[in-house]
């Protein structure tokens, strides 16, 4: 079997995983209320200008981490909302998982990698 079969088995495998049917039925129900959608796309969108922010080096506003911890209590109240985020968690633990995996195996081009981008990161 070559690789490109091998990662096309990979992508059904992950598709009948239980982690991605539970994100996909997670979803679908959050999505079927548009007050729990937009909750969800709110507590998204605010969680990314955060972490962009860090990311960049700059100054996360006080009043957008009040705004995030309102959310984030919203969010843990809701049932449905508070499901989708679980399952997303869970189903990119296993994608993380799975890369690790692929990188550990392939250690002599991580270790490459690690040097074309000067850091130590990526030695074992």
């Amino acid at each position: 079997m070559n690789a490109y079969d091998c990662a096309y088995e990979l992508a059904r495998a992950l598709k009948e995983s239980e982690e991605y049917k539970k994100l996909l039925e997670a979803r679908a129900r959050v999505d079927a209320d548009p007050k729990n959608k937009q909750m969800f796309l709110d507590f998204r969108k605010c969680q990314w200008e955060i972490q962009k922010a860090k990311a960049l080096g700059k100054d996360v506003d006080e009043n957008q981490l009040r705004r995030f911890e309102q959310l984030a209590e919203l969010v843990n109240l809701n049932p449905a909302v508070k499901e989708l985020i679980s399952a997303e968690f869970r189903f990119s633990r296993l994608m993380a998982d799975i890369q690790k995996i692929l990188v550990n195996t392939l250690s002599e081009w991580s270790q490459m990698a690690g040097e074309v981008l000067g850091g130590d990161e990526f030695k074992e």
